[in-house]
């Protein structure tokens, strides 16, 4: 689905040279790579190494006023989190195993919506900075998780997890952790900043900086209930607008 999404927007963004945009609508293209990690909530869940993540996607934004303006638009992201430190992984056949690392990757569809203030043009015209802070709606098309170590099924035996879509009921990481399953959306808080530098008339570079903080738990299952896990990334941003 995202390997689809992708070449729309670069040809939606390439057709809009061919059409009159008043000065208020702005139109481009961004990619977003960076670095994402979870934080768990409580003591059993413990966090582990970043993770590589990227957003891409087709931005659209609407000046209602000269200096601010509302920033939207469609697009991809891909990031995961590494957590270990599950009491139910303990011992496994008489070996302590608690060390065993959760690897989670996910694919969402972004739906940005922000408030974007920005500067006058300075340095002869050429610059302008800006800010923006909002939210992102994340929704979940793919997840996957692959655990580092065997686990133990609740019907007894043990199983390896490798790949495993944690979408679907009854993923197999549910049969040792029963309810388990991934939260098909997430809300994100973000705020970033940067400059433009204007190329021409009608074109600018687009670069900043994001942080976008997740507050809705984005792994459910009946042993940590209580405690949340949350998305944290924080990105280069590099674009161009129209």
């Amino acid at each position: 689905m995202l390997k689809r999404i992708f070449p729309l927007l670069i040809l939606l963004s390439l057709a809009a040279e061919g059409f009159s945009i008043t000065d208020k609508i702005r139109i481009g293209l961004q990619i977003s790579p960076g670095v994402a990690w979870s934080k768990p909530f409580g003591k059993d869940l413990l966090q582990g190494k970043p993770r590589f993540g990227t957003s891409y996607g087709f931005l659209l934004e609407y000046w209602f006023a000269k200096n601010y303006g509302l920033a939207t638009g469609i697009g991809g992201a891909y990031d995961g989190c590494n957590i270990h430190g599950r009491d139910v992984f303990e011992n496994v056949g008489g070996v302590k195993v608690r060390s065993i690392n959760e690897k989670y990757s996910f694919n969402y569809l972004e739906i940005p919506a922000y408030l974007k203030l920005k500067t006058n043009p300075i340095k002869g015209g050429k610059f302008v900075a800006w800010g923006q802070v909002g939210v992102t709606l994340n929704i979940t098309v793919s997840a996957r998780a692959t655990y580092s170590d065997s686990i133990p099924r609740t019907s007894g035996g043990s199983i390896l997890i490798e790949k495993e879509n944690i979408l679907k009921q009854g993923n197999d990481v549910s049969k040792a952790l029963p309810g388990f399953w991934s939260n098909f959306v997430d809300v994100r808080l973000g705020a970033g900043g940067g400059f433009e530098y204007r190329i021409d008339e009608k074109t600018s570079l687009l670069v900043g900086v994001f942080y976008h903080n997740g507050f809705i738990n984005n792994l459910f299952d009946h042993d940590v209930k209580k405690e949340p896990n949350v998305m944290r990334f924080m990105s280069l941003r590099v674009g161009v607008l129209f």
